[in-house]
């Protein structure tokens, strides 16, 4: 079944205090994180070559009536028979192993843009960066950065979406409206996470703290959340497009091109910012450029070249 992991499922402690204190104000906005290709420092992983982290955003008021459609749509795909403990995971459905395993690769393929209907349905937002791992080797060491490990890419990557998300809930979302970021669980990573979140909320200019993303959390139950787990299956999708656009799929037939190019364009569709935002302060200039250098995204006029209208 999906996961259970609810703004109720904070109640008492807390980030549910603070959950409580703004929805009263004007809402808080759930930004999920996962990641796929994380091969830590591993810059030269064949296998991988492209790291993505990003997933989806949701109302705190919205996250109930997402949760059921998902559900729903996963009882019409198994008729009414979803497997016991069933997640989603990207891989399986893609390759229709696992719980897809005796499906065909076109319904595999339906669901995946059923559930990428949905976020443009529901009208959620997508947020993402993507990293050439061979591009940050050849960029390193750079000027680096005073807290970032910037050689993994799952740091350098978390540092920026922090801005990102910081900048969203503050110009889109409204004043009233604070973030809080949901991430899949990264144990490798814990204290990587508390330094850079601490950092950028006690330890540089006042100016440039965090105001409007006010919490971090972990999900808590032994099956994730579902909306980490469509955010796996929006990031899987798009690491495997950026794979196929940078050059490292060139073999791949036409039919999967034509699949994860269609994939792609919907989430296209639902992120605000495309080029890199500009990070403010001289404590980012560092990361900031090797990010620019390392980046993976698509060609200009890559709707044309894949024909998608």
């Amino acid at each position: 079944m999906l996961g259970a992991l609810t703004p109720t499922a904070f109640k008492g402690t807390q980030a549910g205090q603070r959950i409580s204190k703004f929805r009263s104000r004007g809402g808080m906005h759930f930004f999920y994180l996962d990641e796929t290709g994380c091969t830590g420092a591993d810059l030269a992983n064949q296998q991988q070559p492209i790291f993505v982290i990003g997933g989806i955003s949701v109302k705190a008021q919205g996250w109930r009536e997402t949760t059921d459609q998902c559900r729903k749509i996963l009882d019409d795909f198994f008729g009414g028979a979803v497997p016991n403990g069933f997640e989603l995971h990207a891989t399986d459905l893609v390759n229709h192993q696992g719980a897809f395993a005796g499906f065909t690769q076109e319904q595999c393929n339906a669901l995946a843009h059923s559930f990428l209907d949905l976020i443009a349905e529901r009208k959620h937002a997508i947020h993402f960066v993507g990293i050439d791992k061979a591009k940050l080797a050849a960029a390193l060491p750079g000027s680096g950065h005073e807290v970032v490990n910037c050689a993994v890419p799952y740091l350098l990557g978390f540092n920026y979406l922090v801005s990102y998300i910081e900048r969203y809930t503050k110009e889109v979302l409204g004043r009233t409206v604070r973030g809080m970021i949901i991430l899949d669980e990264k144990d490798n990573y814990h204290s990587d996470i508390d330094a850079i979140t601490n950092y950028r909320r006690y330890e540089i200019a006042k100016a440039r703290r965090l105001k409007w993303l006010v919490e971090f959390s972990y999900p808590i139950d032994s099956v994730r959340h579902p909306m980490i787990q469509v955010s796996d299956l929006v990031i899987f999708l798009v690491r495997k497009f950026l794979e196929m656009e940078n050059g490292y799929r060139p073999n791949w037939p036409d039919a999967a091109k034509s699949f994860y190019a269609s994939c792609y364009a919907k989430i296209d569709k639902r992120i605000k910012w495309g080029k890199l935002i500009d990070v403010p302060g001289n404590e980012e200039k560092g990361a900031h450029a090797l990010l620019n250098a390392a980046r993976s995204t698509h060609r200009q006029q890559w709707k044309r070249y894949y024909d998608i209208a």
